[in-house]
């Protein structure tokens, strides 16, 4: 799933983020995220998705937030235009999600643009030295960073490799989902990626799905 250029149709990529949308729901991937929104000192009304695929988890935050009072408004970031044809169809007419293209390593927004700036199931697609420019840049351009994401180990492997298939049905999330596992960071690794990248407040918690969150920012 690194490479949506030369690998899979659009109807490919469609039921890959079907499967995506369900493994977040079942396998930990909003509470996860839920969990580091609801931990925030104040709740985000404007937030940025980076790498945010079809939006699933925009549009999860953006009800969340909605029933708690907070009438939010998101930027859903993708390098790939195809990827980012795919949300615009997944979004409709919605007008308080706006779609761009960009590079995590190189977001084109000001500083502190954001109350929140979230990357999920993105981090560990970057080797270690990219990794630090995204998590510096996800901390330039907001308030507070959360980094939802995989925790690797053999466990998690095996658990990716047998559960998977329960809930997808697209041969790319099949074959991505064993392999992110083996990509992906340690809670350790994850917290010394943030230090290199110059946060000063760092939180990494472990959630259910073999998921954890890095949660902070500069300030």
């Amino acid at each position: 799933m690194d490479d949506d250029e030369s690998s899979g149709s659009q109807q490919e990529w469609t039921e890959s983020f079907r499967d995506l949308a369900r493994v977040n729901r079942y396998l930990g991937g909003w509470n996860a995220l839920r969990d580091a929104v609801a931990r925030l000192p104040r709740l985000p009304d404007h937030f940025l998705d980076v790498g945010a695929g079809d939006c699933d988890m925009a549009l999860r935050l953006l009800v969340y937030l909605k029933r708690r009072g907070i009438a939010a408004r998101g930027v859903a970031l993708d390098r790939s235009a195809q990827i980012l044809s795919i949300a615009a169809q997944r979004l409709g007419s919605a007008a308080d999600v706006v779609l761009v293209r960009g590079d995590a390593r190189s977001l084109p927004f000001a500083e502190a643009s954001f109350d929140l700036a979230m990357l999920n199931l993105s981090l560990h697609h970057f080797e270690p030295a990219d990794a630090v420019i995204v998590l510096r840049e996800l901390a330039r351009v907001s308030t507070t960073a959360v980094v939802n994401d995989l925790r690797r180990s053999l466990v998690a492997y095996a658990f990716a490799r047998f559960a998977f298939p329960l809930f997808t049905h697209s041969r790319l999330t099949r074959n991505d989902g064993p392999v992110s596992v083996m990509r992906s960071y340690t809670p350790r690794e994850a917290h010394e990626l943030a230090r290199a990248a110059g946060w000063q407040r760092i939180e990494v918690r472990t959630h259910f799905g073999y998921r954890m969150t890095l949660c902070g920012g500069r300030a």
